[in-house]
């Protein structure tokens, strides 16, 4: 079969090998970050296993879903349900990859308020001149984080469905036509 093929299969397959090379190289980047740009600075190499934390979990994620499109390309004696059971794991890799996103950018914020809190804490005291005026900038700065990553997760989703889903709406269809 050749990558140019209108097979779903082929199509899916496609996308998460190159979805795998892209977090390996992402891992080869941080690993090279860490070792050679953050050696001095203690937060930074933290910061540098989280995001290799992240991209492992990712990647294995990646990993999984090449896993189940290889098991989909086999033969099966009872083909229609081991296809369909298949399709809803992948969807639900699918997913929890984007949770994986969103959790990430949600530990971010938490780290970028850890490392900034003395910082947070003197801008929020009650004894501040202009003190109501700080307190709805950081209500607005918490609700402006919550819409970007309600936007996150919803980009995420659209990217899924635009790689993969598609080519699985495809897969369903025809699974659907051959069982009537």
């Amino acid at each position: 079969m050749s990558y140019t093929s209108s097979n779903p299969l082929v199509r899916l397959k496609k996308n998460a090998s190159r979805e795998l090379k892209f977090v390996g190289m992402g891992l080869v980047l941080i690993v090279f970050d860490a070792l050679i740009f953050f050696r001095d600075a203690v937060k930074l190499q933290l910061f540098a296993a989280g995001i290799f934390a992240v991209l492992c979990l990712v990647g294995l994620i990646v990993y999984q879903r090449l896993k189940l499109i290889g098991q989909m390309e086999q033969q099966q004696p009872n083909l229609y349900q081991f296809l369909t059971t298949r399709i809803i794991r992948f969807r639900h890799l699918m997913r929890l990859h984007d949770y994986v996103g969103v959790g990430s950018l949600a530990l971010l914020a938490v780290f970028v308020v850890i490392v900034r809190r003395t910082y947070l804490w003197a801008y929020l005291q009650p004894g501040q001149p202009n003190w109501g005026w700080h307190l709805s900038i950081a209500a607005g700065g918490v609700v402006l984080l919550l819409l970007l990553l309600y936007a996150a997760y919803r980009m995420g989703q659209k990217e899924h469905q635009r790689r993969y889903g598609r080519y699985l709406d495809q897969l369903e269809a025809a699974l659907h036509e051959l069982r009537d």
